[in-house]
């Protein structure tokens, strides 16, 4: 059975496991609040929910990039 989403099903689609490079901010302060890179999605959402959890009082922003935060100088 397809996935349904709004009483429509959705078309068949391969997982994609590839870097996420990302950044949460602060849109109000410009704080970097969380940095990570994983290949999966609900890494990143639970990122979200507990940055949130630490900072009730910011307004999250997530920002993807082309590199990780860091530059591993081949380590």
């Amino acid at each position: 059975m397809p996935d349904m989403y709004n009483g429509r099903p959705l078309p068949e689609r391969s997982p994609v496991l590839e870097d996420i490079h990302y950044r949460l901010y602060d849109q109000r302060t410009g704080a970097v609040l969380s940095i990570n890179t994983t290949n999966c999605l609900d890494v990143l959402v639970k990122d979200v929910i507990d940055t949130c959890a630490r900072h009730p009082e910011a307004e999250l922003v997530a920002v993807q990039y082309d590199g990780p935060a860091w530059d591993t100088g081949g380590r």
